[in-house]
């Protein structure tokens, strides 16, 4: 046998190669060699974070290890990835194209090293979610997808910003808006009314009020973010400017508090009150809604939607989407 092993070998001699290029392989050919590992991990970290002071807190670091890190990787590459401005940094037009790839690659890694982990077939999915749409209509019923879905721990990232897959941890998100996410899979999941709210203790006193101007003496409470207010006060024959006083909330899970631990009345969006309206806490006024403008989408990467994971999720929120 090791004589069979060594004629083998002998085969494959300086020069043997050449032999088998007529057969496709090709000895020239070579893996270009790929920079450190964790000269990309820190490059990702500080394009993200535009900082290599929180590039080295989150990677547990130090600051000038990080920058270290970049330097070794630009003088690796030849090429400059930042702009270096007294204590800022900036990606350059190459740092900004590589910094999407090098997001990419590093994301596609991380899930496959996830769906290889011996955890008894256990996942996590990082799900980005708007502030006042987290701690309302999906905090109201996460409880259910984790009762359906053991085997997934899932993670909520509250945020404003864009979601930008690859420059934050998401793995999938569920965005308001007019739609039209161009760089992944998009789904519409459901639209919204602006309704008129009050406690179940206060609707109890305006059970017998008919005439919206009738209640333009009560405490208004308006969600700065939004001016649908105006439209349902106006289509139930109602004059805004009577309503234009009272108090402003920036958010709109505050303004739906406000409402309820007040006398107060106001204009809110019903998928942000709906587990009030449901529990009883809220009632909705008898008086005409408006239709938003906007609605919810679910969106990730095309790369994604196929995953197990990502169609257990998206099952649910379907089905979510059809109950109160």
């Amino acid at each position: 046998m090791r004589r069979a092993l060594r004629n083998k070998l002998d085969h494959l001699r300086p020069g043997a190669l050449s032999k088998l290029e007529p057969v496709g392989f090709d000895s020239n050919r070579m893996r270009r060699p790929l920079p450190p590992l964790q000269t990309l991990i820190a490059f990702e970290a500080a394009a993200r974070l535009q900082s290599f002071t929180l590039a080295a807190a989150e990677l547990n670091l130090t600051q000038p290890a990080v920058s270290q890190q970049v330097k070794l990787l630009e003088h690796r590459l030849g090429v400059k990835l930042f702009r270096r401005r007294n204590n800022m940094i900036l990606l350059t037009e190459q740092g900004e194209q590589f910094a999407e790839d090098v997001a990419e690659i590093l994301n596609t890694l991380g899930e496959s090293v996830q769906n290889l982990a011996p955890d008894a077939g256990r996942t996590t999915l990082t799900v980005s979610l708007l502030p006042s749409f987290a701690s309302t209509w999906f905090a109201a019923r996460a409880h259910r997808f984790v009762t359906a879905n053991p085997t997934v721990d899932l993670i909520t990232l509250s945020t404003v910003a864009k979601t930008g897959f690859g420059q934050e941890d998401a793995d999938v998100a569920i965005r308001w808006g007019p739609g039209g996410y161009e760089d992944g899979y998009e789904e519409r999941l459901f639209g919204e009314k602006h309704i008129l709210v009050a406690s179940a203790q206060t609707a109890e006193t305006l059970r017998d009020m008919s005439d919206i101007n009738a209640l333009a003496d009560r405490p208004f409470l308006h969600d700065t973010n939004y001016s649908e207010w105006r439209a349902v006060i106006e289509k139930n024959g109602g004059d805004p400017a009577a309503f234009e006083r009272g108090a402003f909330f920036g958010d709109s899970s505050a303004t739906v508090n406000a409402i309820l631990y007040s006398q107060g009345i106001g204009v809110v969006r019903d998928v942000i009150a709906q587990h009030l309206l449901v529990s009883g806490a809220l009632v909705q006024l008898p008086f005409e809604p408006v239709k938003g403008p906007y609605s919810y989408h679910f969106i990730c990467p095309e790369r994604r939607v196929e995953q197990p994971r990502v169609q257990a999720f998206l099952t649910w929120l379907r089905k979510e989407a059809q109950s109160p």
